[in-house]
């Protein structure tokens, strides 16, 4: 089936065309189970590279992974394999997001004589006596606790995810 009267040109996401630029799909990652880099790849470790020996790669990502400064004649590639983040599908590649759990709090509550209670991450795990005040009332007492993890390490509370279970690859960058 062709296609008549196509109103937009064949660009992809990046605004470029697909056919011009990607046609030997230089800029695309790979990923081994195995350390190997084939020989038009090299492997994403931040490396910075002169634009003129690297011409068609720089066209694809241009300054993306430059660092502060990094203005004289060079660019970098991903350092993925040292920096071991995780590779998140989404908007806005080529940006980080810092690592980190969600908080935990919990605590205890002393309702006086309705009773207490504990909430969130906190159980009752002392021992509790009665004791009588004037009369013949008993009264409970109990010792009450209250915790934060981030007070403990800042990773606590920097986000909303925790770390699955993951396998180590290899991750390469097509120059040729």
């Amino acid at each position: 089936m062709k296609i008549n009267k196509l109103k937009t040109p064949n660009i992809n996401q990046n605004g470029y065309h697909k056919n011009f630029l990607t046609k030997e799909r230089i800029g695309a990652l790979f990923i081994y189970p195995i350390d190997f880099t084939p020989d038009d790849c090299l492997s994403c470790e931040g490396y910075s590279l002169l634009i003129s020996d690297y011409e068609e790669l720089y066209k694809v990502i241009g300054e993306k992974f430059n660092k502060i400064g990094d203005d004289d004649g060079t660019f970098r590639i991903p350092d993925y394999n040292i920096s071991k983040r995780f590779l998140q599908p989404g908007n806005n590649a080529g940006n980080t997001i810092e690592a980190g759990l969600p908080d935990i709090e919990g605590g205890y509550r002393n309702h006086g004589w309705s009773g207490d209670s504990y909430y969130g991450a906190c159980y009752d795990n002392f021992p509790s006596f009665n004791y009588y005040g004037g009369g013949n009332t008993a009264i409970t007492n109990r010792n009450g606790f209250k915790f934060k993890a981030s007070f403990s390490n800042a990773i606590y509370g920097n986000s909303t995810t925790v770390q699955p279970s993951s396998q180590i690859v290899h991750i390469c960058i097509k120059y040729k």
